[in-house]
């Protein structure tokens, strides 16, 4: 069900019942752009992937939120599903007028999906942050408490006397010798509105009752009306108070919508959900704190109970049948045994059926989303031996591995796949990605045959000369810097080192004594003479001769892709050479040593890695 400013007041009790009704909810929203800025590392930390998102998402508007509702129906024995697709706008008097910024590319991809833009401005539901609302309903109030008196009048300046007097004229003639009811004031700015509601509720007040008007072009009028008896004064401003908190409300619109979910308690389901949180509620509660756990503690206190599904089917026994989680490739392999994709029907004009396809219609979006959840959690029922019904209690074991877990798209594998609201998130170790500065005419082929010995690396470039590299081989990654030791054309640093400044002081400062050994096996910091590869935050170190790349580096050509997201992923094709692993190998006990010195003295924890896969992206 299409939903804006037109038939908001008529559907709200709708929306209201179907939130008290269902088991669960699925939303979805689109925004006016993804990213302002730099986007999200690979090698964030959930803290890191927060604050850039914050950075990055804040001045972007939200236009149209899905909410597709999953009630079961115990005679037919399946869910049915009431949908509304809200079209969202800030639309500013009473509430705040909103500065925002779009991303070209966003709107073109939505004009492209057919998204009614003149819908959107025309007839889009207002919203405001609760803090915005208590402040303008308490000014409402003090404002409609003070009386017309004395003290409160402005002083009409000489220049516009004249003009008031000759409007004055002219109500007095309409309130002795014309006959209609109801007479305009137009072409006046705000000033003279305010002057001339002071002087015509003085000199006429028993006679005609003074309001503004907004016509269809927006212009401000103002209507003076007469009184025809006593008590039509009274009743006249008692008309007046309701249309103010009439139109208040009407600027709260939305948000009552989603305070509605959240005070629901129910289940929330997404599709990689975080941007959609986020933007719910820093448009419709209040604004996102910059404090990553306080951030935390306010989703969990508004959603108490939230489910990703992209984050679902990343975790067994669903990631090994699912080659790709973006929403409509999640649809089509939950179409195929081993699963089914349930009916979750609906009554006329109440929802969503998988046959009206309105791909990127925020509701639609929503109602595929719940559907999969379905399939997903009825195949999980299934392998349990049972058969499928209604949803099991939310204290179920079954639910544990998903609730309360927002999926990290661009580091779900390096080890930070999710936030976890309601717990420790996952500390990733970086001792295998290192911070690289080459030459800058160097293309991604020269990196990748550069490193192509070590096995499989995962590239993200920062800038023309730097790249985060990350190794898969863990076991040969900490030779990494010392096999380039004396290459004059590579800064290799240890991620660790880059990311911490205290680390980057050090080596400021000492050189890193480990640096000074000469049988040292592991240096944190390489530098070396190159015209275009400096970088600062790390050490530099002199080094007496040159090393030509040799015939070990120089393999034969590698096989590369583009990711969705830019990042380049590098695939392994040969192996590395055996000499350098029987090198590793002799050496790696001592070099994990010098390595735990390092990482235990800066508190950095370890945890396994997955390599980026193409399919990550923001579906």
């Amino acid at each position: 069900m299409e939903v804006t400013r037109k038939n908001f007041k008529e559907v709200l009790p709708l929306v209201r019942d179907s939130i008290q009704a269902a088991d669960f909810l699925a939303i979805d929203t689109e925004f006016t752009g993804l990213m302002s800025g730099r986007d999200v590392s690979m090698f964030d930390s959930p803290p890191e992937y927060y604050a850039t998102l914050l950075n990055g998402t804040a001045d972007f508007l939200l236009i149209q939120f899905g909410l597709c509702t999953f009630y079961w129906d115990e005679k037919e024995k399946q869910y049915m599903n009431d949908a509304y697709n809200f079209y969202v706008f800030p639309r500013g008097r009473p509430g705040p007028d909103r500065l925002f910024m779009c991303q070209s590319s966003s709107l073109d991809f939505l004009a492209s999906q057919d998204f009614d833009f003149n819908k959107l401005i025309r007839e889009g539901i207002s919203y405001m942050t609760e803090p915005t609302e208590a402040k303008l309903r308490e000014e409402l109030t003090e404002k409609q408490k003070k009386s017309a008196n004395e003290k409160d009048c402005i002083p009409i300046p000489e220049e516009h006397k004249v003009q008031i007097d000759n409007i004055c004229k002219k109500v007095r003639h309409f309130i002795d010798f014309e006959n209609e009811d109801e007479m305009e004031i137009d072409r006046c700015n705000a000033f003279i509105r305010r002057l001339l509601f002071q002087e015509l509720g003085k000199r006429f007040h028993n006679e005609v009752f003074v309001e503004s008007k907004m016509l269809e072009n927006k212009n401000r009028v103002l209507k003076v009306s007469k009184i025809k008896c006593g008590s039509d004064r009274m009743n006249r401003d008692v008309q007046k108070k309701n249309e103010e908190w009439e139109q208040f409300e009407d600027a709260v619109g939305f948000s009552r919508v989603a305070r509605m979910i959240s005070q629901s308690g129910k289940l929330v389901i997404g599709h990689n959900m975080l941007l959609d949180v986020m933007h719910t509620l820093n448009h419709f509660f209040q604004p996102l704190p910059t404090d990553y756990n306080t951030f935390k503690e306010f989703t969990h206190c508004m959603f108490p109970r939230i489910l990703d599904t992209k984050y679902m089917s990343s975790l067994p026994p669903m990631s090994d049948k699912v080659d790709s989680s973006v929403l409509t490739h999640l649809l089509a392999t939950m179409s195929e045994a081993p699963f089914s994709v349930p009916k979750a029907l609906c009554k006329p004009g109440r929802g969503y059926t998988l046959a009206d396809d309105k791909q990127h219609e925020a509701g639609y979006d929503a109602y595929i989303t719940g559907v999969c959840f379905l399939a997903m959690i009825n195949h999980l029922v299934r392998m349990r031996g049972d058969q499928p019904a209604r949803l099991p209690p939310l204290e179920a074991a079954i639910w544990k591995p998903f609730m309360n877990k927002l999926y990290l798209a661009k580091t779900a594998h390096q080890d930070s796949p999710y936030i976890n609201l309601t717990g420790p998130d996952p500390t990733p170790t970086r001792d295998h990605v290192f911070h690289v500065t080459f030459p800058k005419e160097w293309k991604r082929s020269d990196i990748s045959q550069l490193f192509s010995p070590f096995g499989q690396i995962t590239v993200q470039f920062l800038n023309d000369t730097t790249a985060f590299i990350a190794f898969s081989r863990r076991d040969l990654a900490r030779g990494v810097p010392r096999a380039f030791a004396g290459d004059r054309r590579v800064t290799i640093v240890p991620y660790v080192t880059y990311k911490i400044p205290k680390l980057v002081n050090k080596s400021h400062s000492n050189q890193y004594q480990l640096d000074r050994r000469e049988d040292d096996k592991y240096k944190k910091v390489y530098t070396h003479e190159s015209s275009n590869a400096t970088s600062p935050g790390y050490a530099r170190k002199e080094t007496q001769k040159s090393r030509e790349r040799s015939n070990s580096v120089s393999s034969v050509p590698v096989a590369r892709k583009r990711t969705s997201s830019g990042i380049f992923k590098i695939e392994d094709v040969c192996s590395p050479p055996k000499k350098i692993e029987k090198e590793l190998a002799n050496e790696d006990e001592k070099d994990l040593d010098d390595v735990k010195k390092i990482e235990n003295s800066n508190n950095v924890s370890r945890v396994n890695v997955n390599v980026f896969k193409e399919s990550d992206s923001w579906d």
